[in-house]
């Protein structure tokens, strides 16, 4: 007998996003024999990397939208099916609720966003109705026992399909979304054999809103190793960024990263603190790395530079301190993890999987905290910036994709009853 896990949804690859990224890393991870976190190895980043390529009897099938573009490296020879339907991924109601997005949040405008979800909800169901119905014939010639797993925009049309084929399903909550319609969500979430987090403080967030039946918490897979090679990689890439910093006469000022911002990222935030910053501890700046029109503006402050996308050895090579702040869903910010590979502690925000996430590799700052507290918070980072950064290092391993992977192969063996 072997699981057959079908994955619907909006998209996993293009464009590869963070939440995409995760879930190609989990399922390529779970076809691949493994342990189950209660027998895994205490993972260390960068040593003993090497998979095994041992097929485990676990198969895959992607179905999702065409609408982006065809097969890119995140999944091509991965031993991942793939099958697309060519619903797009925006229509008219998408394209009128983001022009009337709200200007201070930037957010969708809530009940034509409603209107393109729920419509492109339905037409996904219907679209998938007649593949999983040859899934579960299918299934039952081979003994096979079937799995979905769904995530993000199309998680509700998926889960309506699911469910109406008799097949159990896992739902990964990412962001805020399902928070921002929990009407057109409820269903999916409350009927999931599990609804998978990253952080048990995310997790409590989503009990708080929705009866859900299991909560898992799966960590973000990062394998640093593909993305970063060694571990004297990582500390010459660090050494290489610190000596040209003193060559350029930076080395003296402190040097603060932000990484990403959006209006759920802190927009408001930083345009109060960085002026604060400014008043209060004017020799240090900070740089903010990422696309997009709020983060150049932060770059507008004397304080502040914007550098754009920027690789993540760029930024970590680098600076002292990592900063990041969400407005209102703790979902895990992976990104601390990366700097703390790189021996960079963070600050962050306590709400949600933010706190998991930091661990003793930084200081975490209340939710109500005032402006005072987190430039407090940064200096005493800056400060001890050498013991911290030594902590986020080693608390680094606690997203490796291998801890993750036996996580997310738990949780699949818990909703199967395997």
């Amino acid at each position: 007998m072997g699981v057959r896990i079908l994955a619907a949804l909006r998209d996993l690859d293009p464009p590869a996003g963070g939440a995409e990224m995760s879930l190609a890393t989990l399922l390529k991870g779970v076809t691949r024999k493994g342990p189950y976190i209660e027998n895994a190895a205490d993972y260390i980043p960068l040593e003993g990397e090497t998979d095994g390529d041992e097929e485990s009897g676990w198969s895959v099938k992607v179905l999702q939208s065409s609408s982006r573009g065809d097969v890119t490296d995140l999944t091509s020879n991965s031993g991942l099916e793939r099958q697309v339907c060519g619903r797009p991924v925006e229509d008219l109601w998408s394209g009128l609720a983001w022009r009337l997005r709200s200007r201070r949040t930037g957010k969708q405008q809530p009940h034509l966003q409603w209107v393109h979800l729920s419509k492109t909800n339905r037409a996904f169901a219907r679209w998938l109705r007649p593949i999983l119905a040859a899934e579960v014939a299918a299934a039952e010639s081979s003994g096979d026992v079937l799995l979905g797993v769904t995530q993000l925009h199309w998680s509700a049309g998926a889960a309506k399909a699911f469910s109406r084929a008799g097949i159990p399903y896992l739902a990964f909550v990412r962001d805020e979304l399902q928070f921002n319609h929990p009407r057109l969500y409820r269903n999916s979430l409350e009927g999931a054999g599990a609804v998978c987090g990253a952080g048990q403080g995310l997790i409590k967030q989503i009990r708080d809103v929705f009866d859900v039946q299991y909560g898992a918490h799966v960590p973000l897979p990062v394998n640093y190793a593909e993305r970063f090679g060694t571990a004297e990689d990582v500390s010459q890439r660090r050494f290489a960024g610190l000596t040209a910093r003193i060559e350029n006469n930076g080395g003296g000022v402190p040097r603060i990263a932000v990484v990403g911002v959006t209006p759920e990222k802190g927009y408001e935030f930083y345009k109060r603190l960085l002026p604060h910053l400014q008043e209060t501890w004017p020799e240090a700046h900070v740089y903010v790395y990422g696309g997009g029109s709020y983060a150049e503006a932060l770059g507008e402050f004397s304080n502040a530079t914007w550098r754009g996308h920027t690789s993540v050895e760029d930024v970590f090579s680098n600076c002292d301190v990592h900063v990041l702040t969400v407005a209102s869903t703790g979902s895990w910010g992976r990104v601390i993890n990366e700097a703390g590979l790189f021996g960079v502690p963070s600050v962050t925000i306590d709400i949600g999987s933010q706190p998991e996430a930091v661990g003793d590799g930084g200081i975490v700052v209340a939710k109500d905290g005032s402006l005072d507290d987190w430039v407090s918070a940064i200096k005493d980072t800056y400060e001890n910036r050498e013991e911290y950064g030594v902590k986020a290092r080693e608390h680094a391993g606690v997203v490796d994709h291998r801890r993750s992977i036996a996580m997310f192969r738990s949780a699949i063996r818990d909703v199967l009853q395997l």
